[in-house]
C-alpha cells in the first residue's frame, strides 16, 4: 500500500531521520483480522538545506509505502485504515494529521496507473548494498570505502544516516570517484553518542538516475584503537623508515653509499652535503612517486598494494640486470662517471650527484618488500586514505629512510670509526659485488615463481650478455676513435638484444605449492562447515614471509598441531598480481603481505603478528577452538 502526499510548491515533508529539524511521518494501521503491516518503507530522501541547518525529506510529492501481508484466515471485504501524522514545512512548519481508508473486495486489483506508480516508488526504496564495504573512524571522521555492486558507475555518492548523532549534517561530504569504486569522507557528529553501528543509506547518481542502497557496518568500540590518529602514524612511518636501513633488501646498496661518503669525507664538505641531499631527494621522491602511482592505479580500479612492482616479471628482470651490472662494476674498474658528466652543458649536476640521486631511487625500489614487519598496518592505512594524509605518511617514511645518510653528509666526522680512505676501500668495493649478485639470485628466484623455466633461462642469458657488454667496455682501451665507437655500437646492440628478451607477462609455471591455494569460495565452504582455518597471505618476493615460513610455519611442531586439530591451511600466494587476494587484504586494512588470519569455528578471525616465532604461532594455534 502507498500513502501519497502531494505538497504545495516549495513545501516539503520529512524522512525517518529529518536531520537538524522536523519530524518524520507516522502511520498507525487499523486492519481487518488476518492482516499485518510492516514498518514504513521509506523512499530515498533529498537534502533540503534550511540555512544554517540541513534537513532530509521530500519536496512536492512522495509516496510512503507499507507492505501488507495476510494469513489464510481472512474474510472479504478487507478494510485498511491508517491514521497518519506528518509535518509540512516551508518558512514555517505545520503539524498535520489525517485518516485514510480503503476496502478491497475479493479478486479486486488496482488500476494499472496506480500499479505503475507503486512500482516507481518501490524502486526508490533502498536495497541492500552488495559491494565490498569498509568504514574506518579516525580523527572525528568516517571514511567509507567500497566497490560498486556489479558494473555500475557512480558520478556522485551521499550518505544519509538512520540515527541522529552519527554524522554532521551541515558539513560537506568529500566524494572521490574511482573506476569501479568510491571513497567518501564524512564529518562525524560533534555529539559523542557512542553508536555501535554505521547505518544509513547511500544515494548514488548513475546514468539511469538516482539509486539508493542501505548499508550497515559495525564501528569499533575499542577506544584505544579508534583514537589512533594520523600524527601517530606519521611518527610510526618515520621510525619505520629508520629501521628499514638495516633490512637485508637495502643494506648492500647503502653500504656502498657509506663507502662513497668515506671517499669524499676528506674533500669538500660542501660536496659531501650535496651528495647527501641528492640521495635524500631520490629516496623521498621515490616514496612519493610510488604512493602517487598506487593512488592512480587504485582510482582506475586496480587492486594493488605495497610492493606491487615485484609482481611484474618485467620489473623483476630489469632489477636482475641492474644488480648483475652493479656487481660487475664493483668487481671491475669500469666507471661511467666521465661520460655521465658530459651529457650536456645545461646540466650543472656532476655525476656523483646523479649517482647519489639514483642510489636513493634504487634503495627505495628494492626496499619495499622489507617494510612489512613494521609498516604493514601504517602503509595499509595510508593507501586507504582519501586525502593528503597518504602522501604525508609516505613523505615521513622517506625522510626516516634517508635521514641517517643525510646526517652523515652533514657531519662526515661521524664516520671516524672507519679507517681512513685507502686500499681497503677497493677491497671492500669488490667484496660488495657478492651481496649484489646475491640480490640478483633472489630476484631470479622470485621470477621463477611467475614464469616458466625457459623464460628464466632467457633472463639468465640476458644477464650473461649484460656482463659481456660491460667486460667489452672495460677492455675497450683503444685510442683509435673508430674501434672505440665500433665496440660501443656492439655493446649497445647486445644490451638492446638482452632487453628485447625480457618477459612482459606471466607464463605457465610448475606449482610449488604443497597446500591448497586460497579462494573465497573455498574459504566460505570451510567457514560454513565450522572448520578451523589458517589463512597465510604470502609472496615469493616477501622476505619476511619466507623467514616466518622457515622459522615457524614449516616447523614440525606447528605442522603437527595443524594436523592434530584438523586446521584447514590455505595459502594466498600474491607473488603474481591477483585482484581477489588484493581485495581480501584490503578488507583487513592491508595493502601488502604478510598477513596471517586464524578463523575459529565460529566468529571473526584473529589477526596474528607480522613477525612470527614458533612459540608465538603455537600459542595461537593451541588456543583456537
Amino acid at each position: 500500500m502507498g500513502i501519497k502526499f502531494k505538497l504545495e510548491k516549495d513545501w516539503h515533508t520529512y524522512w525517518k531521520n529529518p536531520g537538524d529539524a522536523g519530524e518524520g511521518a507516522t502511520i498507525k494501521w487499523n486492519l481487518s483480522p488476518g492482516l499485518s503491516a510492516s514498518s514504513i518503507l521509506w523512499p530515498g530522501p533529498e537534502r533540503i538545506p534550511v540555512v544554517p541547518l540541513m534537513t532530509f525529506g521530500y519536496n512536492d510529492e512522495v509516496v510512503l509505502l507499507t507492505r501488507i501481508t495476510s494469513t489464510e484466515k481472512i474474510r472479504f471485504p478487507l478494510k485498511l485504515e491508517a491514521e497518519v501524522t506528518w509535518f509540512t514545512c516551508k518558512d514555517i512548519c505545520i503539524p498535520q494529521e489525517g485518516v485514510v481508508d480503503v476496502e478491497i473486495e475479493e479478486g479486486e486489483f488496482l488500476a494499472s496507473t496506480h500499479n505503475t506508480e507503486l512500482k516507481n516508488y518501490m524502486s526508490m526504496v533502498p536495497t541492500t548494498f552488495t559491494g565490498n564495504l569498509r568504514v574506518e573512524e579516525l580523527d572525528n571522521k568516517f571514511f567509507v570505502q567500497s566497490v560498486s555492486p556489479g558494473d555500475e558507475q557512480y558520478s556522485n555518492v551521499y550518505f544519509f544516516p538512520y540515527e541522529y548523532g552519527l554524522t554532521s549534517y551541515t558539513k560537506d561530504q568529500i566524494y572521490e570517484k574511482n573506476q569501479n569504486s568510491f571513497t567518501l569522507e564524512i564529518e562525524a557528529s560533534e555529539f559523542s553518542l557512542d553508536l555501535g553501528m554505521f547505518e544509513g543509506i547511500i544515494e548514488t547518481s548513475t546514468p539511469e538516475g538516482k539509486k539508493f542502497y542501505s548499508i550497515s557496518y559495525p564501528l569499533k568500540t575499542d577506544k584505544s584503537e579508534s583514537n589512533t590518529n594520523v600524527f601517530l602514524l606519521i611518527i610510526f612511518a618515520f621510525v619505520g623508515g629508520l629501521i628499514l636501513n638495516i633490512m637485508p633488501c637495502v643494506f648492500p646498496i647503502l653500504s656502498i653509499k657509506i663507502l662513497r661518503f668515506v671517499e669524499h669525507s676528506e674533500n669538500s664538505s660542501a660536496n659531501t652535503l650535496r651528495y647527501g641531499l641528492f640521495y635524500t631527494l631520490g629516496a623521498v621522491l621515490s616514496f612519493l612517486l610510488i604512493a602517487l602511482l598506487l593512488v592512480i592505479l587504485k582510482s582506475s580500479g586496480e587492486n594493488i598494494g605495497w610492493g606491487f612492482q615485484l609482481q611484474y616479471p618485467l620489473v623483476i628482470s630489469i632489477l636482475f640486470y641492474l644488480f648483475v651490472a652493479l656487481g660487475f662494476m664493483f668487481m671491475s674498474n669500469l666507471v661511467f662517471g666521465s661520460s655521465l658528466g658530459n651529457l650536456g652543458s645545461f646540466a650543472q649536476v656532476k655525476n656523483e650527484s646523479l649517482e647519489s640521486f639514483l642510489t636513493g631511487v634504487l634503495a627505495v625500489v628494492v626496499a619495499s618488500p622489507c617494510t612489512a614487519p613494521f609498516m604493514g598496518s601504517a602503509i595499509g592505512f595510508a593507501l586507504l586514505q582519501p586525502s593528503l594524509n597518504s602522501f604525508v605518511i609516505f613523505f615521513s617514511l622517506g625522510i626516516g629512510f634517508a635521514l641517517p645518510y643525510l646526517i652523515l653528509s652533514i657531519k662526515p666526522s661521524l664516520l671516524s670509526f672507519l679507517p681512513k680512505p685507502g686500499a681497503w676501500m677497493e677491497t671492500f668495493k669488490q667484496f660488495m659485488a657478492f651481496p649484489m649478485w646475491a640480490s640478483a639470485l633472489w630476484l631470479l628466484w622470485v621470477l621463477s615463481g611467475q614464469v616458466d623455466k625457459d623464460t628464466v633461462l632467457l633472463v639468465l642469458i640476458g644477464g650473461l650478455i649484460i656482463s659481456l657488454s660491460l667486460w667489452l667496455l672495460e677492455k675497450n682501451t683503444s685510442k683509435k676513435l673508430g674501434i672505440k665507437w665500433l665496440v660501443r655500437l656492439l655493446v649497445i646492440t647486445l644490451i638492446v638484444g638482452s632487453i628485447s628478451i625480457l618477459p612482459t607477462e606471466y607464463s605457465v609455471k610448475e606449482s610449488r605449492a604443497e597446500r591448497p591455494g586460497y579462494s573465497e569460495a573455498l574459504l566460505n565452504e570451510y567457514r560454513d562447515s565450522n572448520q578451523l582455518v589458517f589463512l597465510n597471505f604470502t609472496a615469493d618476493w616477501c622476505i619476511t614471509c619466507k623467514v616466518n615460513e622457515k622459522v615457524a610455519l614449516n616447523s614440525q611442531e606447528v605442522i603437527s598441531v595443524i594436523e592434530k586439530k584438523n586446521i584447514k591451511y590455505l595459502e594466498a600466494d600474491w607473488t603474481r598480481k591477483d585482484a581477489d587476494i588484493a581485495r581480501k587484504l584490503e578488507e583487513y586494512g592491508r595493502t601488502g603481505v604478510p598477513l596471517y588470519l586464524l578463523f575459529p569455528s565460529v566468529g571473526d578471525p584473529i589477526i596474528l603478528p607480522e613477525i612470527l616465532t614458533k612459540d608465538i604461532l603455537l600459542d595461537y594455534l593451541n588456543e583456537l577452538t
